[in-house]
């Protein structure tokens, strides 16, 4: 009997055991879904107008800029200017030896004075005008023939690096003028063949006449002032120093600034002269209104666009030549007034459309919209909003269409 009963009783064992296991999985309870809330900022859609407006970056430029240089070689005597100083016009800027220069001077003021005394000695023959003539060709032939040779030397020596480019100039030019005066005593000469001693005597104070003139005009040019007001920019010589053709003092005027830009064929139709612009120096952050005061009728071939130039008045020297500049053109206006319009930030794209996050109570809506006009931060929406709608301006990129939102301020 007891043998019997055994295995029953570990049936129920075993039931029991299993029941018990199983008891607290069912007691459980569900875990509740808690919904995310996005901190978002808004926008209340309003109606208005936007501008669009057409803007390029430039350089500010000088409304002046003169390279003064020598008309003539030599060495520097004085050079009282420097860098950034404001000259007047008329102003010295610096002087060249002018030892030569007075000799030249005293000497054919000493020719004209024997011209002029052999004009009244009207007694005199045609023969010794005749003379007088033949001599002067002989020494003229002679002057040219030196002048030939010094030359030759001279460029030799250049060749070989021996002598400046001033120097080799100098004798380029000494053989200029004894060619010239070859040529003046040779038409004399005819002269003294053809006239009588008076005439000859006239053509002879004629041509001392020119020769002092040429003479006084020279050592005039041996004094160099500003030939118009302004800053210097560039000092490019030194007392003792010999100047050559390039520039020795640069004097540039910025009171005027000039912006020097280009505009494209749509953007051309727009300006005009007198048509106010908005100017941003970049270095000094300043917005400065100013006006278009030239405008080119021809495209440039190369660039492609119209030249213009816009007047910027620099009474206090407060802005320097090569500074960036943003400029703005003014554009046409959206005539409209009810045009609903909304930041730019709000409007994003998806799948070739547009869309925004509208607020409906605290929930973002994903909605498309039809948009126009656009300025930098403005865009009008044609399609999809109504005047007091709330937009997301910030924190678009973490919702969805349908999230739970808080606005930030």
């Amino acid at each position: 009997m007891n043998i019997s009963k055994k295995p029953v009783i570990l049936a129920l064992l075993a039931i029991t055991l299993v029941a018990g296991c199983s008891s607290p999985q069912a007691a459980t309870p569900p875990t509740e879904n808690v919904e995310t809330v996005t901190p978002v900022q808004v926008e209340t859609v309003k109606t208005g107008s936007v501008s669009s407006e057409a803007g390029i970056s430039a350089k500010l430029a000088p409304s002046e800029e003169v390279q003064v240089a020598p008309k003539m070689g030599g060495k520097i005597t004085a050079l009282p200017v420097k860098l950034g100083q404001y000259v007047e016009k008329g102003q010295l800027l610096f002087k060249l030896d002018e030892t030569e220069l007075q000799n030249s001077v005293r000497q054919a003021e000493a020719g004209l004075r024997v011209a002029q005394a052999n004009l009244n000695q009207t007694g005199s023959s045609s023969d010794q005008g005749l003379v007088q003539a033949k001599n002067s060709l002989k020494q003229a032939e002679t002057s040219l023939a030196d002048a030939k040779v010094n030359q030759q030397r001279m460029q030799q020596l250049f060749n070989q690096g021996a002598i400046s480019a001033q120097q080799m100039e100098q004798a380029n030019s000494q053989l200029t003028t004894a060619q010239t005066s070859y040529e003046n005593a040779q038409q004399s000469l005819q002269a003294a063949q053809q006239k009588t001693g008076v005439q000859v005597s006239e053509a002879s104070v004629n041509q001392s006449a020119v020769s002092l003139a040429n003479a006084r005009e020279q050592l005039a040019n041996a004094t160099v002032t500003a030939p118009i007001s302004g800053f210097v920019s560039s000092v490019n010589g030194a007392v003792g120093q010999m100047s050559g053709q390039s520039p020795v003092v640069v004097i540039v005027n910025t009171n005027p600034l000039l912006v020097k830009a280009n505009l494209s064929e749509a953007d051309i139709t727009k300006v005009k002269v007198g048509t106010v612009v908005k100017v941003n120096v970049q270095s000094t952050d300043k917005m400065i209104e100013a006006k278009v005061t030239a405008v080119s009728p021809v495209m440039d071939s190369q660039l492609k666009a119209y030249p213009i130039e816009i007047s910027i008045p620099n009474p206090s020297n407060e802005l320097k030549s090569d500074m960036v500049v943003n400029v703005t053109f003014p554009s046409a206006t959206s005539e409209a007034s009810n045009t609903i319009v909304i930041s730019r930030k709000a409007v994003f794209d998806r799948d070739g459309k547009r869309f925004v996050f509208k607020l409906e109570g605290e929930t973002a809506k994903l909605t498309e919209v039809t948009t126009g006009k656009s300025s930098s931060d403005l865009i009008e929406v044609t399609n999809g909003l109504a005047a007091g709608d709330q937009v997301v301006v910030k924190g678009q990129t973490l919702l969805q269409d349908g999230s739970k939102t808080s606005i930030q301020k």
